[in-house]
């Protein structure tokens, strides 16, 4: 919570105190009562209830009390309308909001953590949330991040450069980091940062040219992808192969909740069993289209009773809910 906020917080608190103090210790003190009837009566004068006299008043009680009405409720006012304000026209409900979301975070294991909004990386959240997967982006721009609220969507406002904010982002519980800044220095000092954090983080950075997506290779991300790379490539599949560019695309449109294509590593459990053991090709939900090998070799279709080797690769299509 804010320092000043906190302060005015603890003014309008020690103000209201002080005024049911003082009425409670001046009803004890003229009157002789037992302290809860002094603060009951305090209470009810100061919220100008209109009860009768808790025990009948002397006149200087009387003029104790006149003076607690003008000047206690005038101070009692004020502190509620203050505390109104704080609570709907200033920081405090981002304040609460954002504590939520911190909870929300820490709760959260095998995330994806997107840096930087950019157009690349909405484009990544858009994909990953359609997708079924948990995400928290990390953006320095707060009016940028603030968008993502109504996308229910966490996020950390800051600088995804520093340790503190990938830590606060789950970089310890993450499985994944994408950064999509916009400087090539900036999206490295990223992939530095959490790989220190977490050396299991699969890395994935965006790059602006060949040059740097060589240099983020080098100082520890995995994949690098460079966007304008890819966009000329899709504008000449266009004019080339449309069909074929387009045909994960429209059963990702048509099937958005349940498609998938992936590429699954042979697990060490699988080395020497055959492709029939080790997935469930007959339900109809899965479909192996490919398995490459170390040698780099690949085999299209395989069938069942293709025997797998450790460090070979399936690539698979399949309806979500199918047995990988």
């Amino acid at each position: 919570m804010g320092k000043a906020l906190t302060r005015k917080l603890l003014l309008l608190t020690a103000l209201l105190g002080a005024v049911i103090l003082t009425g409670t210790s001046g009803y004890t003190l003229i009157e002789g009562w037992p302290l809860f009837d002094s603060l009951y009566m305090t209470v009810i004068t100061l919220a100008t209830i209109g009860y009768g006299e808790t025990h009948p008043l002397s006149q200087v009680g009387r003029a104790f009390t006149i003076a607690l009405v003008f000047f206690g409720t005038g101070v009692v006012g004020y502190t509620l309308s203050s505390l109104t304000l704080l609570l709907f026209q200033s920081d405090l409900p981002q304040i609460l909001k954002r504590r939520a979301m911190e909870k929300e975070i820490a709760r959260l294991q095998g995330h994806i953590i997107v840096c930087g909004l950019s157009h690349t990386g909405l484009a990544a959240i858009d994909e990953l949330t359609h997708s079924g997967h948990p995400v928290v982006a990390v953006e320095r721009d707060e009016a940028a991040a603030r968008a993502l609220d109504s996308l229910d969507i966490p996020y950390i406002v800051g600088d995804a450069t520093e340790d503190a904010n990938l830590t606060a982002a789950g970089a310890l519980n993450a499985r994944a980091l994408i950064s999509c800044l916009t400087s090539d220095a900036e999206n490295a000092f990223v992939i530095v940062t959490a790989r220190t954090l977490n050396p299991q983080l699969l890395l994935v950075a965006k790059a602006e040219t060949e040059a740097s997506r060589r240099k983020l290779l080098a100082v520890g991300a995995h994949k690098v992808v460079v966007p304008s790379y890819l966009g000329g490539v899709n504008l000449a599949n266009l004019v080339v192969n449309p069909e074929t560019l387009h045909f994960f695309e429209r059963l990702h449109t048509r099937y958005p909740n349940t498609f998938r294509a992936e590429v699954v590593p042979v697990h060490p459990e699988w080395d020497g069993k055959l492709l029939g053991e080790c997935l469930a090709l007959d339900d109809g939900r899965t479909m192996v289209i490919a398995l490459e090998t170390p040698g780099e070799d690949v085999l299209f279709n395989p069938g069942p009773a293709t025997r797998l080797q450790n460090g070979a690769s399936l690539m698979i299509i399949g309806r979500h809910g199918g047995k990988v």
